[in-house]
């Protein structure tokens, strides 16, 4: 055992879920660049360590995770490009007696697991490093000759610590524009309106039986209204996803910007290797791209982006599925670098059109269609969602996972140049954020198959009707009104209007009583970005290298990590195995900070 004089490193972290479950398991992996001196880390949270709110257990049977059993992981391995040592552990699927590889686990589940994965860091951490978790709301963070304190609600006396990280993640915000808009609306003309949500912690008792709901966004927070709002209703499937209804669901018109459900998670697994990327999407190529035209829009980048998924895509349909082509991988890669022969080398070799990469497709598979009524809309609909769901649970199709890697190594690419400064700042701002939802979580992060087939029994059994992309949306006359794009000429109308949909991230409107209060005191600031003249503002929190930036600077003492931080390339949490991710390796290099620039030169 270490034997040191100095007072130990107290280190306080705001936040016990995912994130800061992982920040823990780091800093216990790295506490022997301490030398002699002990560590004292406290996790503060209103909800159990492991789970925290999120993922806490305390949530309906009926909503799931949407990543496989198999994917999911808070433990490092050889993979992970970090300076700290790696600590191993199970899987979701190899710790759970219960799921398969190919299982979507429930959020209960999950939780079960994190706890786990909690109490076993904990429990594995050396004699010198003492691990607190306390059960609480944090309501302020103070200051007194250096160290930090916080409050906690219905507690006298504070925590006082050396240093604090916020991994708070996600927060509920008040209404703001157009959804604050609305909700005065409602009040006053009696109606029924749900901001922004999360679907485990709104009463979506006020919709009655029977009831028209527009309901406007058909992501993941749609998928968990729906199940909350049919079998938590008592209704449920037979075995052919037929909908036998209770009698006291509402009727949803769904519809969001783009028109259509995101896309089923793919359930396959690629048949080659993964290619090792990127590519064409490189440093250097931006960097060339950076020389010629200054700061970068995504649309510069769009062609390099474009390639490199393709790259990705075809390199498992020319090595897994060799067959179905007319050229060897080699051959066709060489070909393939050369920009002015894409199109043509694609149709001569891969001669099935179904096999073809095309990204417009894959984002926006309604595209320009219109169609005379709802009910052309809706048998559209059925038949592509069907296909979606048979197309990315088919091994044949295992390409179709090749986009996913892609989407990953692009995302690191795109990281790069984000820190080398390469990009404009309505880039940073604006485009990167619409990119990551619009690309990568639609295709990427859709529902479990089996959610999308319950919508297809909804939507026969007419409790889910599709609206198509929407045109307007707009309050008067004492009801919602939304019109469709799809289907011109429609226009529906109802009393009640929910956005099937999670919260933005915003430090001006969130709940969050401790971000409040510094927010007040300018102790810390929202993310902004300038571009000749314009101002974008984030709503993320502003950090320097994971430091809070106040309104006089850096803080020292003061850092925070995950959703909701600045910077968009910043996730946390469970992680896919054996994925260098980028969670453990954000989370290896704070927690190497706060013990080696804190822990140690601030104390020689």
């Amino acid at each position: 055992m270490r034997e040191d004089s100095r007072s130990p490193l107290v280190i306080a972290i705001v936040g016990a879920g995912p994130a800061g479950t992982i920040l823990l398991e780091r800093l216990v992996a790295n506490c022997a660049v301490l030398g002699r001196r002990s560590l004292e880390i406290n996790l503060i949270d209103p909800y159990p360590p492991g789970g925290g709110r999120v993922w806490r257990r305390e949530q309906p049977e009926l909503l799931w995770m949407n990543s496989l059993a198999a994917d999911v992981t808070v433990f490092t391995d050889d993979t992970v490009r970090m300076d700290g040592p790696v600590r191993s552990g199970p899987s979701l699927y190899e710790w759970s007696a219960e799921l398969g590889s190919g299982s979507f686990a429930t959020r209960r589940q999950l939780n079960d697991y994190l706890s786990w994965c909690f109490r076993r860091i904990a429990d594995s951490a050396p004699p010198e490093v003492t691990v607190r978790a306390h059960r609480g709301e944090a309501v302020d963070l103070t200051e007194e000759h250096g160290r930090q304190r916080v409050w906690m609600a219905g507690r006298g006396a504070p925590i006082e610590a050396d240093v604090v990280v916020l991994t708070q993640g996600h927060l509920d915000a008040e209404p703001g524009g157009e959804h604050r808009e609305l909700a005065l609306y409602a009040d006053t003309h009696g109606l029924t309106y749900l901001p922004p949500h999360y679907a485990s912690d709104v009463d979506l008792g006020v919709l009655a039986p029977g009831e028209p709901v527009i309901m406007r966004g058909m992501g993941l927070g749609f998928i968990d209204d729906m199940v909350l709002l049919t079998e938590g209703r008592g209704g449920r499937f037979d075995a052919k996803f037929r909908y036998l209804p209770s009698g006291r669901e509402p009727i949803m018109y769904v519809t969001s910007r783009r028109g259509v459900p995101h896309h089923s998670k793919i359930t396959t697994s690629l048949r080659a290797d993964r290619p090792a990327g990127p590519r064409y999407f490189t440093p250097e190529a931006v960097a060339r791209l950076h020389a010629e035209r200054g700061p970068l829009a995504l649309d510069d980048l769009g062609p390099l982006i474009t390639k490199e998924l393709g790259w990705h895509y075809y390199h498992e349909l020319f090595n897994g599925h060799p067959g179905r082509v007319t050229l060897p991988w080699r051959d066709f890669q060489q070909r393939y670098d050369d920009v002015g022969a894409v199109a043509a080398l694609i149709e001569a070799a891969v001669p099935r059109p179904e096999d073809r990469f095309g990204l417009e497709r894959l984002v926006d598979p309604l595209g320009e269609r219109t169609f005379g009524d709802l009910d052309e809309l809706r048998a559209w609909m059925l038949r592509h969602v069907a296909r979606n769901v048979r197309r990315h649970a088919d091994p044949a199709h295992s390409a179709d996972l090749g986009i996913s890697h892609g989407m990953l190594t692009v995302f690191g690419a795109l990281a790069h140049a984000l820190a080398t400064g390469r990009l404009s700042a309505r880039a940073r701002a604006v485009e990167l954020g619409t990119w990551a939802r619009g690309v990568f979580s639609f295709y990427s992060s859709g529902p479990p198959p089996r959610r999308l087939l319950e919508l297809e029994g909804l939507a026969r059994a007419g409790v889910v009707r599709f609206v198509g992309a929407m045109d307007t949306l707009t309050a008067g006359d004492g009801v919602f009104r939304v019109t469709s794009a799809t289907v011109p000429g429609v226009a529906l109308e109802a009393r009640a209007l929910v956005e099937a949909r999670l919260p933005e991230p915003t430090l001006r409107r969130t709940r969050d009583p401790l971000l409040r209060a510094l927010y007040g005191r300018g102790e810390v600031t929202e993310e902004t970005l300038e571009e000749s003249g314009t101002v974008y503002r984030l709503g993320r929190v502003a950090v320097d290298a994971h430091r809070l930036i106040t309104r006089n600077g850096v803080h020292a003492r003061r850092f925070a990590l995950g959703y909701g931080v600045g910077g968009i390339f910043t996730p946390v949490g469970f992680t896919r195995p054996r994925a260098n991710g980028i969670a453990f390796r954000n989370a290896d290099a704070l927690a190497r900070t706060l013990l080696i620039e804190i822990g140690v030169a601030a104390n020689p």
